[in-house]
């Protein structure tokens, strides 16, 4: 059995559910990032699946995004979607330090490929997710918001605990993040 402070409060946030009243009007794309940026900043501290985020930037985003909504002409369905990517992936905005001290503040100035079909597609980048180093090797200290006492392992823990924990929207730009989510 868990000890209170080893068990969250998690509220998933489905994006896509979400869409339809953004289309109505209902809700803003803005408005529900700042939901996972409420959760973000209260569960931040115990999961630590972020490296890095630029949140000027996702609200930029998210502005620009819910205009689109607004006049009925969102870029794709993800649009306005806020998302965290692996610290392996390249962002223009963030520096990729591949989990590893040696990439510490390493910047490619330009965004990788997927990154950019993203941000084409609207979605809000929030930051960048812990991952092992390289991706391959030892954890590097982010929790599983099931089980604090837990790492959700694997390169994709930062993806995975973010969210689990609804700081980011399915998918978190990562292969493996379903599998590296284990409630046991």
């Amino acid at each position: 059995m868990l000890a209170p402070e080893d068990k969250l409060k998690l509220v998933p946030k489905p994006y896509l559910e979400a869409t339809a009243r953004f289309a109505n009007g209902v809700d803003r794309p803005r408005d529900f990032l700042e939901r996972c940026l409420a959760d973000l900043a209260t569960l931040e501290p115990k999961i630590g699946a972020f490296v890095h985020l630029n949140l000027e930037r996702a609200r930029a985003a998210a502005d620009q995004s819910t205009e689109r909504w607004r006049e009925g002409r969102p870029r794709s369905p993800i649009d306005g979607m806020p998302l965290g990517i692996k610290d392996i992936i390249e962002t223009a905005d963030m520096p990729t330090e591949n989990g590893s001290p040696l990439f510490a503040g390493w910047r490619s100035e330009r965004d990788g490929a997927s990154v950019a079909a993203l941000r084409e597609a609207g979605a809000v980048i929030v930051g960048k997710t812990v991952t092992t180093e390289f991706a391959a090797t030892e954890p590097r200290g982010t929790h599983n918001p099931h089980d604090l006492r837990r790492t959700p392992g694997g390169s994709s823990s930062g993806s995975a605990a973010a969210v689990v924990a609804a700081s980011a929207s399915r998918p978190a730009s990562a292969r493996s993040t379903a599998a590296a989510v284990t409630t046991d």
